[in-house]
């Protein structure tokens, strides 16, 4: 929860950094308006991820135990309703391999292979939009910084040596460097919200393969108790 916490911390700082920045140079807002727009969509995909997340866990141990009680039994529509009544990523893959109880072995692992696929592509859904912010965040910002440098020396050329504005020159470089800030601050907790999402579907993914093989085992080497 610590890490949760710091990662939205570290998303709103970013939210008041840009909000900031935008006083700078109201004629050139549309690049920090992009950044902007990034940063919200990136806030707002990790935590609809988290939330999803969260719904998905399943206590594995206490729900294998009680499977594994019912199955010896040879009770398959009991194991099928503990499965409907347990929420999560691991009851749905479960219930895909109870449904082929009296199938052979490779059956029940393809049918619980294609659910665990699906529960997956469900579990990272939209995350890699998150890793895609935190490659092109950087890099609107490096446009603005270019155009913030190509106003500058337009500023030198229209006025002269002579007549020259520092203020206005100012301004330009000013804004040229602050482009480049605002990305990165919106990619950096991109980076960091990404991969700590990867991370927990990857445990996901490994709960997923130790319970289904467990599973199999248990129906295929429990044909004889197994009753309707």
């Amino acid at each position: 929860m610590a890490f949760v916490d710091n990662m939205i911390y570290m998303i709103g700082a970013s939210f008041q950094c840009i909000g900031n920045i935008f006083r700078y140079n109201s004629n050139w807002n549309i690049i920090l308006l992009i950044i902007g727009g990034c940063s919200i969509l990136s806030f707002t995909i990790f935590i609809e991820r988290l939330w999803y997340l969260r719904r998905s866990e399943t206590d594995t141990n206490k729900f294998i135990i009680a499977l594994r009680k019912v199955i010896k039994e040879g009770d398959i529509i009991e194991a099928i309703r503990i499965c409907e009544n347990t929420r999560g990523t691991i009851s749905n893959i479960v219930k895909s391999g109870l449904s082929k109880y009296n199938k052979s072995k490779d059956q029940i692992e393809n049918a619980m292979e294609i659910s665990g696929l699906l529960e997956i592509a469900r579990l990272e859904k939209n995350a890699k939009i998150l890793s895609i912010i935190a490659h092109i965040a950087p890099l609107i910002g490096l446009l603005g910084t270019v155009l913030g440098f190509i106003q500058a020396f337009s500023e030198m050329r229209l006025t002269g040596l002579v007549d020259i504005s520092a203020t206005r020159i100012g301004e330009a470089l000013e804004y040229a460097l602050v482009t480049t800030a605002a990305g990165l601050v919106v990619a950096i907790p991109s980076v960091v919200a990404y991969n700590y999402i990867v991370s927990r579907v990857e445990g996901f993914v490994l709960e997923i393969q130790t319970t289904s093989s467990e599973i199999v085992d248990l129906l295929t080497n429990n044909d004889d108790a197994i009753t309707l």
